[in-house]
């Protein structure tokens, strides 16, 4: 097993040396989401019944436009049959670009879809905030009643109805009558 972040780090750092740290991030995404789509061509890549040449061979031909330094990286992961690993290098090369460029990506979970207007104030709220730049997705959770709960970095806001009728029930069990 590869230690993920440290092939990202180290696949961020050479794009970053060559400017290409945005096609690379793109180009990953789309590699990744496509061997998602069809697992059975991530079992060939890790399978030791093929040899390691040929799985190179394979890659080489359904990635041919891609930048070579990722083109040698998914050769890499093919060689240690770790390809497996891909969603997660994708998913830590993509934190390490957010780092890298003040980007802080949220969630909004709201009962309704958020108007475009709520969706820019809250997102130039939280960019006032962290002094990052915010890219804000919007999840729609029926089984809140209103309100609002925000997750971003590790942090959940919940100034969602549920959230608030909970503290006030909490608080009404606290009350000594």
């Amino acid at each position: 097993m590869i230690d993920a972040v440290g092939y990202a780090q180290a696949l961020y750092d050479l794009a970053a040396e060559r400017g290409a740290e945005d096609r690379v991030r793109k180009e990953l995404q789309i590699i990744c989401q496509a061997v998602q789509a069809q697992p059975e061509y991530m079992n060939l890549m890790d399978s030791p019944a093929v040899g390691r040449q040929e799985k190179c061979e394979l890659l080489l031909q359904v990635i041919a436009g891609v930048e070579e330094m990722l083109r040698n990286f998914l050769c890499i992961l093919c060689e240690k049959r770790s390809f497996h690993c891909l969603p997660a290098c994708t998913a830590a090369y993509e934190k390490i670009y957010d780092t890298a460029h003040g980007i802080l990506r949220a969630t909004a979970f709201t009962a309704t879809p958020m108007v475009k207007r709520q969706h820019q104030a809250l997102s130039k709220k939280l960019s006032q905030m962290t002094g990052k730049t915010v890219e804000l997705e919007n999840v729609v959770d029926p089984t809140l009643i209103g309100g609002i709960r925000l997750r971003y970095e590790g942090v959940q806001l919940d100034d969602s109805i549920q959230s608030r009728l909970e503290i006030l029930r909490h608080s009404l069990a606290q009350t000594i009558v």
